[in-house]
């Protein structure tokens, strides 16, 4: 269920990571402006390596009950390369709530790939994993992933504010939700 899933769209499959993704992934996260609304620093190829390790002990520990992290590669099914990450996980600050996220080459931009991929995490998330509801938070700043989260259906609920200083990250960031129920109703794509 976590392991050995393989999403497939019109463009890309979403998979789980490998060891031998260090070296693509590495090139991403090493992007400024990848991570530049994101809660995590660019990373050392090392730092990739352990993450990536990481990921594959979730993938066998994860549980539809218990996500501790469920984050896969999306890859160009047109030339077989690693573009992104799109996933699953605990909300850091409201570690109940499971949250969607997603992050891609700068080079890869502007194509619609990031709602490709959410859109099919997202489904998988609802309808195989049945979880409900199913978050989002965004920096307002951010307006490609603002139209992202929109595009997926996701229902805006309120401004993060009064965070405990540890999460002082997220102060300011948008909230969005969508039930499995808001899901169902939505029209299919």
């Amino acid at each position: 269920m976590f392991k050995d899933v393989r999403l497939e769209t019109e463009r890309l499959a979403v998979r789980p990571f490998e060891l031998d993704d260090a070296a693509a992934l590495h090139g991403i996260v090493s992007q400024e402006e990848v991570m530049k609304y994101l809660p995590e620093d660019v990373m050392s190829l090392e730092e990739v390596r352990h993450v990536i390790s990481w990921l594959a002990d979730c993938y066998q520990k994860n549980t539809p009950e218990c996500i501790l992290k469920f984050t896969l590669a999306i890859i160009s099914k047109k030339d077989e390369k690693l573009i992104g990450w799109c996933g699953l996980g605990p909300l850091e600050f409201s570690p109940e709530e499971i949250e969607i996220f997603y992050g891609l080459s700068k080079d890869q931009w502007g194509k619609g790939i990031a709602t490709e991929a959410a859109r099919t995490v997202l489904r998988y998330g609802f309808e195989t994993l049945k979880l409900d509801p199913i978050v989002a938070v965004t920096d307002p700043r951010n307006a490609a992933s603002v139209k992202v989260i929109e595009k997926l259906g996701m229902i805006y609920r309120r401004k993060i504010e009064n965070l405990p200083e540890k999460y002082s990250f997220y102060e300011g960031c948008l909230y969005h939700s969508l039930s499995r129920e808001e899901y169902c109703d939505l029209p299919a794509d």
